[in-house]
């Protein structure tokens, strides 16, 4: 497939990668490996005029008659758009403190994905370690006083988990690469420079610090319409999120009577009850994605792309306390072996009786299915590694710079329904956990809209999430958090979902094609909003955003 677009945006993914060596990581490029970007006032200048320089060149192409060329044009033009949102209108170099902690977690992609020989990675990673000093001295000198507590709070817990990572998860590499030692001095350093910072945060950052955390209407506008693509207001999505919680609190108390329980919190309980033991639970998991691979495959659902693999494994003990569930890590597009992993969170060590109990009940048996459906099959791995794979380059890193939520979640979310509907998620308690997920995610449109448009306190949206999800109040915590600090994330799994139901809808009335033929003509168009797939498919006009394009 040839796009017009294609050198345009070849040269901006070049600079991209130049500025950012973290992101060429992510992407599978080994290039700058022993760096870390510099966030300092005169680099965070040059991204933003790089960006806009990038935008302007593109931006013509957008009217393009050619669609695909359009197509492209737009996504190069999203990532421009992300980088305005996060340096100028949402000033996160200035706001947000775990912004850098995200970049010196760049050391985690060079321990797992296989992006060099050893060797070369024992290198960039020395390299890395030595460089955190510098981009925290950055931060110092960046972040205003007054921060929002939970931003704080969040980075925090961010530098807990970063010294382990940086220390004795980076020594362990050392020794596994045949090369004990060579990394001591420079962990050392690096997990004092970040030691260093989280007392910064601690003494300077979190005292006095405000409760409230909105981003603000211009940045969940923005958001709706540059990265989700959408056209509805902020309140017509929350209301659409409280209708969407009604519902599936409506098919939980169906579900729980035809388990033979009186209520809803009743069946939930029973069901959060019977879950493996602590050292059981991967096995599980794994055995829960065995079963969802197979299906698929026997009833032709979706293509699996050629060499994918997916390992299922115990997080990693730094990542415990920002995923208290399950996640997935997806392969780079530039990685020789797409191979990704589906991490899942035991309980901490230590825990006894009903603190292990609780700690448990995070992962029952009833709930297995569903998120390995959501995390590997027909979810975020078939869907991601199929995007590696996509025919242009736009296409293949549509996620730069945290990109394409919208249909990488909504896609996942999808295939959770498709699965129940196509037998897999049949069994009654399955689906009372499916709809438990569904009221969950249907609470996060309302939270993600009404705490960024400073209509609900954090603390409400906290007990939002443990009513509506059957959440203990710790785990809500920690995901409200992250839905502080991410504006417009958390509302792209219900979102989402509702725009893949419609792009079929469209899909199907135009033209006579098997269930299987959608999805992996939908997967082709790579992590790109429904929205502008049906744009590119000549299913629907070009979407506000793009019309509105000089």
């Amino acid at each position: 497939m040839t796009s017009g677009a294609e050198p345009l945006v070849q040269a901006f993914l070049d600079d991209l990668v130049a500025d950012d060596p973290v992101l060429a990581t992510g992407l599978g490029l080994l290039a700058g490996s022993g760096r870390l970007p510099s966030w300092s006032a005169a680099a965070v200048a040059a991204r933003v005029a790089m960006a806009e320089r990038h935008a302007a060149r593109l931006r013509p192409l957008v009217v393009s008659p050619d669609r695909v060329t359009a197509v492209d044009a737009f996504v190069g033009l999203q990532i421009a758009q992300r980088l305005h949102r996060e340096y100028v209108t949402r000033r996160a170099h200035r706001r947000l403190p775990g912004s850098y902690l995200d970049q010196v977690f760049g050391v985690f992609p060079l321990l797992l994905r296989e992006v060099g020989s050893h060797d070369e990675r024992v290198e960039a990673l020395a390299g890395r370690l030595l460089a955190a000093p510098l981009l925290l001295a950055e931060a110092r000198e960046n972040l205003e006083r007054g921060l929002p507590r939970v931003a704080v709070l969040i980075a925090l817990d961010e530098a807990d988990g970063l010294l382990e990572l940086l220390g004795p998860t980076v020594r362990a590499f050392a020794v596994d690469a045949d090369r004990p030692g060579e990394l001591d001095d420079p962990s050392a350093t690096a997990c004092a420079a970040v030691a260093d910072f989280a007392v910064f945060l601690r003494d300077e950052l979190l005292p006095g610090a405000p409760h409230g955390c909105a981003a603000g209407r211009d940045v969940i506008e923005d958001v709706l319409l540059w990265e989700h693509v959408l056209d509805e207001s902020p309140e017509d999505l929350a209301a659409y999120g409280r209708e969407v919680l009604r519902e599936s609190r409506a098919g939980m108390r169906a579900v729980a009577g035809e388990l033979g329980f009186d209520d809803v919190p009743s069946a939930v309980a029973a069901v959060l009850g019977r879950h493996p033991q602590a050292d059981e639970i991967v096995a599980a998991y794994a055995d829960a994605v065995a079963a969802a691979r197979r299906f698929i495959v026997e009833r032709g659902i979706v293509s699996l792309p050629a060499g994918e693999q997916l390992r299922v494994m115990p997080t990693p003990p730094f990542l415990r306390s920002l995923l208290p569930f399950a996640a997935y890590e997806p392969p780079g597009p530039y990685d020789a072996r797409q191979l990704g992993y589906y991490f899942v969170t035991p309980p901490r060590d230590g825990l006894e009786g009903d603190e292990l109990e609780e700690a448990l009940r995070n992962h029952p048996y009833a709930s297995m299915p569903t998120t390995g459906v959501h995390e590997a099959y027909p979810g975020h791995h078939l869907q991601l590694v199929s995007a590696n794979a996509a025919p242009t380059l736009a296409r293949r890193i549509a996620c730069v710079h945290g990109g394409g939520n919208i249909l990488v979640e909504g896609w996942a979310f999808y295939c959770e329904e498709l699965m129940e509907r196509e037998g897999f998620l049949s069994d009654p308690a399955v689906r009372l956990m499916r709809l438990n997920d569904q009221a969950w995610r249907a609470a996060r449109v309302v939270i993600d809209v009404e705490l960024h448009l400073g209509l609900m306190p954090f603390a409400d949206a906290v007990a939002l999430l443990t009513e509506a999800a059957h959440m203990n109040p710790a785990d809500a915590e920690l995901e409200c958090r992250r839905y502080a600090v991410d504006p417009g994330q958390a509302m792209s799994y219900l979102l989402g979902r509702r725009e893949v139901q419609r792009l079929a809808g469209l899909f199907f009335a135009s033209r006579s094609a098997t269930l299987r033929e959608f999805h992996d003509e939908l997967l082709a168009w790579g992590s790109v909003p429904p929205a502008v797939i049906a744009w590119g498919m000549g299913l629907a006009p070009a979407p506000a955003a793009a019309r509105a394009t000089p």
